[in-house]
């Protein structure tokens, strides 16, 4: 889990239906990308995200917390330029063992 620490279950707030149509536009734009672009896209756009929530909590939640955000959309950007890095269509095989 990226947050080290979850909340006890606690409401949660109404989001705007305007962010949530946002969401299921970004999400619609994904999927009308090439197979082999689509999940290096979804990390890097939720790195940006998870990083923007970090900075906004700043002063608001606990350093640790935001930290631990910060620490998530790191990994999320490397992750991201990981799956970018692979060759499209590029099989991973099992090294075969040798008979002796």
């Amino acid at each position: 889990m990226c947050v080290r620490k979850a909340k006890a279950a606690r409401p949660q707030a109404k989001r705007p239906q305007a962010t949530d149509a946002a969401v299921e536009a970004l999400i619609a734009h994904l999927r009308t990308l090439p197979v082999s672009e689509r999940s290096s896209c979804a990390l890097a756009a939720a790195s940006r995200l998870i990083e923007f929530a970090a900075f906004e909590l700043a002063g608001r939640q606990s350093a640790d917390d935001v930290a631990d955000l910060i620490n998530c959309a790191a990994r999320m950007d490397f992750a991201s330029n990981d799956v970018q890095a692979t060759v499209p269509g590029e099989t991973i095989r099992m090294p075969q063992r040798r008979l002796q």
